[in-house]
């Protein structure tokens, strides 16, 4: 099977052609069912399509429509974000988002979402995966204004938390852009983002509580013994209510990496001597655990802190922009939303 060397994975017919095959025979191949067509012009065997999560296979989409075409495009907004590496929640976008001259204005055509500026061939821009995308300051701040609150959450939590962008570079992006409108969405975005979530299932569940109308907690919070030795650092703490809250994904269970060698059996009894430990403390009233199902339904998310003490000390507030966590749900429905790179963890 011949892959390209410059976009690794992706079967792009213009190759084929090069070498002689003609698309009658590619046709045949998809039917065969060894072939996928991501987009128009390119194409990725079955096998590894399959294999792939549902941010892994955005990212893969991004690169071949960039790769399908025949001049080079920018790529911008959520598609750049992903390149760069920032976590996906949500129903993947069913467009690709690049930038183009304004002459011709923003529309949607051909799977692109086109966004007309004059940025649109900034000498600033970046080669990602072989792909020309927007730095990551820019690219925080277009997902901030056209994306919805809990991914924008999502994906800026991780890039303050990896030391990649500072909450004040992204002010500054913003500013030196010379116009208020979208600012009160940025600026909702600016003021809740924190570089202590290390996860997305802990910036979606903060994005709960807040909805929720519960204090904040104080994040990655260090918890001692008498003696002095440090018992945990838990991912929520509430002082006033003496609650711990653990939002917990299966990657804690399969990763290898967070494993670190031990058997799954293994993570779970030290997980259980671990909470038995935190229960133990004398400042620690109650305790709750949860996984994605519960944090992306905040009619869940609500008993379970509540069982574990923690409840609103006033009317519910709405995150804003006015938002809900199912609000990323693909059609608005009520199934799960799936977790970065594929499903629910």
């Amino acid at each position: 099977m011949l892959i390209t060397a410059r976009y690794p994975g992706l079967l792009l017919s213009r190759d084929l052609a090069a070498l002689g095959l003609d698309d009658a025979r590619l046709r045949d191949v998809c039917r065969r069912g060894e072939l996928v067509r991501v987009r128009r012009g390119a194409y990725v065997e079955a096998g590894r399509w399959a294999a792939l999560g549902i941010e892994e296979r955005y990212w893969l989409t991004v690169v071949a429509a960039a790769a399908s075409c025949r001049t080079r495009v920018l790529v911008s907004h959520v598609s750049a974000a992903v390149l760069h590496g920032l976590p996906l929640v949500g129903a993947p976008p069913r467009l690709v988002h690049v930038l183009v001259p304004p002459a011709g204005g923003s529309r949607q055509e051909h799977g692109f979402a086109k966004h007309a500026r004059d940025d649109h061939d900034r000498p600033d821009a970046l080669d990602v995966d072989g792909v020309h995308v927007t730095p990551l300051d820019p690219t925080l701040v277009d997902v901030c204004l056209t994306e919805p609150f809990v991914r924008a959450v999502v994906m800026t939590d991780h890039a303050l938390h990896q030391g990649a962008v500072t909450l004040e570079s992204l002010a500054a992006e913003f500013a030196r852009r010379g116009t208020s409108r979208g600012s009160k969405k940025v600026a909702a975005v600016l003021e809740f983002a924190t570089p202590l979530a290390d996860r997305p299932l802990e910036s979606i569940s903060r994005v709960g509580f807040r909805l929720l109308g519960l204090p904040d907690p104080v994040l990655q919070h260090p918890l001692f013994d008498e003696t002095g030795r440090r018992v945990a650092i838990v991912d929520n703490w509430w002082p006033g209510f003496g609650a711990v809250g653990e939002s917990d994904g299966r990657i804690k269970y399969t990763d290898p990496e967070m494993m670190a060698g031990r058997t799954t059996a293994q993570v779970l009894l030290d997980e259980k001597d671990r909470e038995d430990d935190i229960r133990a403390l004398p400042e620690v009233r109650g305790f709750a655990r949860w996984g994605w199902d519960v944090a992306l339904d905040v009619r869940r998310l609500g008993p379970v802190l509540a069982r574990a003490g923690v409840v609103p000390l006033g009317p519910p507030r709405r995150a804003s922009p006015p938002s809900t966590v199912e609000d990323d749900r693909p059609g608005s429905t009520k199934s799960p939303v799936p977790a970065p790179g594929g499903p629910a963890r």
